[in-house]
């Protein structure tokens, strides 16, 4: 796994969050914010290639509109489009589209190591069975980032939290942050 993933993944991370000092805790979860920032974008590209490998795959099984090759061409602007997947309820959370961070680098690395942009521009050209090996692939990346990203989101509520009940509880005060 990825050392700052890691770190902000291991268990001992939120051990006696009610008694850190609230700077560790805010910089904690900035730190938890930006890893997240950078697997939310490039699960969004798995989810891009899966969309156009997986379209690959109903086109020769003959479920696409249309089931000539370029047809890819005609239909991105609807797989790439930023609508609820199967089985997502609402538009889920904006995603930040700034500097990749290094956990977005090396994210890309693997994804690539699954399938390649330069792979990928000859879809058409790829073999059936290798089609849906790269798709198994892509789906289990995807899956693996959504659920690492759940994680972080568990963290920065669990943080957060602490931190509110910390200005409710008087512990802290806005005036404090001002200074």
């Amino acid at each position: 796994m990825i050392e700052p993933l890691a770190r902000l993944l291991a268990p001992e991370n939120l051990k006696g969050i009610t008694t850190r000092p609230l700077p560790e805790l805010r910089d904690l979860r900035i730190q938890c914010s930006e890893v997240e920032d950078d697997i939310s974008l490039v699960r969004r590209v798995a989810q891009g290639r899966l969309d156009i490998v997986g379209h690959e795959v109903r086109r020769r099984a003959g479920d696409a509109p249309n089931d000539a090759p370029q047809s890819l061409l005609y239909d991105l602007p609807d797989l790439l489009a930023d609508a609820p997947r199967t089985g997502q309820v609402g538009r889920g959370r904006p995603v930040a589209v700034g500097e990749p961070g290094p956990v977005a680098a090396e994210l890309v690395d693997r994804l690539d190591r699954a399938v390649s942009p330069s792979h990928l521009a000859g879809i058409d050209q790829i073999p059936e069975s290798e089609l849906r090996e790269i798709f198994e692939r892509l789906r289990s990346f995807e899956l693996e980032l959504s659920s690492v990203r759940h994680q972080l989101h568990e963290r920065i509520d669990a943080i957060q939290s602490e931190i509110g009940r910390r200005y409710r509880d008087g512990e802290a005060s806005i005036e404090s942050l001002l200074s």
